[in-house]
Formats: C-alpha cells, sequence, structure tokens
C-alpha cells in the first residue's frame, strides 16, 4: 500500500486537538543523578556475559553483518 493510501484512510485531526498542550510537572529542587557504576565492575560484567552472547545461534552471522567495511583514521 501507498503511502499516500495508507494517509487518506488515516483519521483527520480534529480542531481540539490542535489546543491540546502537554503541562509537565516541574521541582525546582530536582537533581537527576544516574547511577555510578565502577568501571571495573562493567568491565568484569561483560567478560562474563560476552562468552554466553557469542554462544547464541546467529550471533557470529549477526556481528559479521554490522561490522563496518572500512576503517577511517582521523
Amino acid at each position: 500500500m501507498l503511502l499516500s493510501n495508507y494517509m487518506k484512510n488515516w483519521p483527520s485531526r480534529s480542531s481540539n486537538d490542535a489546543e491540546i498542550t502537554l503541562k509537565f510537572p516541574t521541582t525546582p529542587d530536582f537533581v537527576s543523578c544516574p547511577p555510578q557504576i565502577d568501571p571495573q565492575a562493567m568491565l568484569e560484567r561483560i567478560a562474563q556475559n560476552m562468552p554466553l552472547r557469542k554462544k547464541r545461534p546467529g550471533e557470529a552471522a549477526r556481528r559479521a553483518a554490522e561490522k563496518i567495511p572500512v576503517e577511517f583514521v582521523l
């Protein structure tokens, strides 16, 4: 189905839809603090998980398909 045909079947927006605005709550004292993970702990986790990932069916083919065929030196 062509996109133009698909769009013809899409319901049109009503005038009320254009007037709706989203209001997000704001808290002036909110501070985002992402959890800090020790880099060494992350490397250990990767070392534990990689052998399991490599055993998945089709994993080697998937990784080969995602490889970048050329290398650039900047």
